[in-house]
């Protein structure tokens, strides 16, 4: 692809990055202030409520990479590069939180049952990720994808809302009708949407491209782009208002909820796309066609949410305050040393 192409295509990656998080903010920033008119709890608005609205972006790219582009890499890279990034973001709140302790500022038995829920999708992506492309399209779809759901099927039955949000954050004194909220929710989703379908397109071009730097050629590949550049674009969102909730309301519930729940729903959103693959010549599903190269995420995943999930257990009572800390500051050079892994070894 020529030099002026593939600038082309940074340059729409950029723009659909800065329209995400202009837009996903704001769409988020909506979404809470109908759901404060609701009275919706504020840790189901943050494990469910934005975390659903935060995930458009990963939602979107996925479709288009199943879809239009054919890379599962792409498409897994960014679920998983992303909940690391939502998972590390949590180094940065400890760091941003004026109260001195942000994971000692939640309630640690709501986010023990979400931590435990996400390392069970995360073992279930791994079996995914290590057998699916020995197993028959349908099958794989069947023994990976329905577990995934039903898990989510269950949680919802079982979990329970919190305190009102209107009694968390002081409620919403905004005269704006929710007419007019309704209307600029779905608009701002709708310019969501779309960016995420230029992210997905760009990046694929980006990550096949061959840069030639000081006479060598090399290649970002799929899954890396997907991890890092990918990622990071579609996670904006989640970061925007997980430091809006610190810093404007206060709400570390609403912060850590909605890091936690988008990184559920991510998964979520990779086991129902799964199957779309099939949709294209030969019929594979995404989890036989992704590299196994992708384990190192998995694996990081898997280590950053026991961290989070240990660092939840001073507020328990089991160990003191700088455990959580410590934790929390380890997450940044693991999730890098994965960053440096995923560029080595994968397609």
């Amino acid at each position: 692809m020529p030099t002026e192409s593939v600038l082309l295509h940074v340059a729409l990656f950029v723009t659909g990055a800065l329209a995400i998080y202009l837009s996903g903010g704001r769409l988020a920033e909506a979404g809470t202030r109908l759901a404060a008119r609701l009275g919706v709890g504020a840790t189901a608005l943050g494990l469910f409520g934005l975390a659903v609205i935060t995930s458009l972006p990963e939602l979107t790219v996925t479709l288009a990479a199943m879809l239009r582009e054919n890379t599962p890499n792409l498409a897994l890279g960014n679920i998983l590069g992303s909940n690391n990034f939502n998972a590390t973001t949590i180094a940065l709140l400890e760091v941003a939180f004026v109260g001195g302790w942000f994971l000692g500022a939640v309630d640690g038995r709501r986010y023990t049952r979400t931590c435990v829920l996400l390392l069970v999708l995360t073992g279930v992506v791994a079996a995914g990720v290590l057998f699916g492309a020995s197993m028959p399209p349908v099958a794989s779809v069947l023994v990976f994808g329905l577990p995934i759901v039903a898990v989510f099927v269950i949680e919802s039955a079982i979990g329970g809302g919190g305190s009102p949000l209107v009694e968390e954050i002081g409620g919403d004194a905004s005269p704006t009708s929710t007419g007019s909220l309704v209307a600029r929710f779905v608009v701002l989703a709708a310019i969501v949407v779309a960016a995420g379908f230029v992210v997905a397109i760009s990046a694929r071009q980006i990550a096949d491209h061959e840069f030639v730097v000081g006479g060598g050629v090399f290649r970002l590949g799929q899954t890396f782009t997907g991890t890092l550049f990918v990622a990071v674009a579609t996670s904006l969102p989640e970061v925007s208002v997980a430091l809006g909730a610190l810093r404007r309301a206060g709400s570390t519930d609403v912060a850590l909820g909605t890091l936690l729940g988008s990184n559920s729903i991510n998964v979520l959103i990779f086991a129902i796309g799964a199957p779309l693959l099939m949709l294209k010549p030969g019929g594979v599903s995404a989890w036989g066609a992704v590299s196994r190269g992708n384990m190192v995420s998995v694996v990081v995943a898997a280590v950053l949410t026991v961290f989070i999930l240990l660092g939840l257990r001073p507020r328990l009572g089991r160990s003191p305050a700088w455990v959580s800390r410590t934790l929390a500051a380890a997450m940044v050079p693991i999730y890098l040393v994965g960053l440096f892994l995923v560029y080595r070894g994968t397609p």
